[in-house]
């Protein structure tokens, strides 16, 4: 190590630079006899009260440190960049599925609260709750491979046109892939229009066989699909959808969620109300 290089880590007890922080310690009442230290903007590392005179030894642990901490500091901004890039390519890929369906607007950043929402008042984990905000919005991707024009229709769709709206979860599923840290929001796009009761697709699971993301979105969907406006309906108040999700209207029922969940939203409706 260079003699430069130590005299800017070694520091005495006078050393303007390294007075404010003795005078932090000591004011815990540790009496501060010496000090080794590095500051700059990056990172701040100080050690002290040795129990024996300081060496350039104890410069250089102190320095081999700082140079470990600073590799960390930037592997660790790597890693967000990646994570920002992995997060800006599911939010790019969201979009594109609503670019043929486009009164929904917001659906899917809306939906991705909703989901997080249902999934903290469940008691899930952190890391489960963050991962179903984000991967929520791939949920109707497979839309994509839909034709405008059905999308778009103002009236009621055929039998035939139904079927081929009914494809879109396993499009999705296609087009997500098997990417390990997309496994959710294939789940999702895979099983978001099952049925708690066993009535809906695309392979008519039931009950604890629908996994509990599909079942979380299944509840965030219906609500937001209810609450806006589409080319074939006009928008429902919070108060009606909220009666039609918990009393059901004949098309959609309470026994198409799972139960649980269904409190869940009733002791959360006002928060759903309040994002929209």
């Amino acid at each position: 190590m260079s003699r430069e290089l130590l005299s800017s880590i070694i520091l005495t007890l006078e050393t303007s630079d390294i007075k404010p922080i003795i005078k932090l310690v000591e004011a815990t009442n540790v009496k501060v006899s010496n000090v080794v230290s590095y500051h700059s903007k990056e990172i701040c590392i100080h050690a002290f009260n040795y129990n024996r005179e300081v060496t350039s030894y104890d410069a250089s642990v102190l320095n081999s440190i700082v140079m470990q901490s600073l590799f960390l500091k930037s592997l660790s901004a790597q890693v967000k960049d990646t994570d920002d890039a992995f997060a800006y390519t599911v939010h790019a890929l969201a979009r594109a599925s609503e670019v043929n369906d486009e009164d929904t607007g917001n659906h899917i950043l809306r939906v991705g609260e909703y989901c997080a929402l249902l999934a903290k008042h469940l008691g899930m984990s952190e890391k489960f709750v963050n991962i179903i905000s984000l991967q929520s919005m791939m949920h109707d991707v497979g839309k994509i491979h839909i034709p405008p024009e059905i999308l778009r229709k103002p009236g009621r769709l055929t039998a035939e046109e139904f079927d081929m709206v009914k494809k879109h979860p396993e499009y999705g599923v296609k087009i997500i892939g098997d990417h390990v840290r997309l496994t959710m929001a294939k789940t999702i796009a895979l099983t978001h229009h099952e049925r708690w009761d066993g009535g809906g697709y695309p392979f008519g699971l039931k009950g604890e066989q629908i996994p509990i993301e599909g079942r979380i979105l299944s509840i965030a969907d219906v609500y937001d699909a209810l609450r806006n406006k589409r080319v074939y309906k006009p928008a429902i108040d919070h108060e009606t959808t909220y009666k039609i999700i918990t009393e059901g209207d004949g098309r959609t029922m309470p026994e198409h969620f799972d139960p649980q969940l269904l409190n869940t939203f009733k002791n959360t409706a006002s928060q759903f109300g309040d994002i929209l």
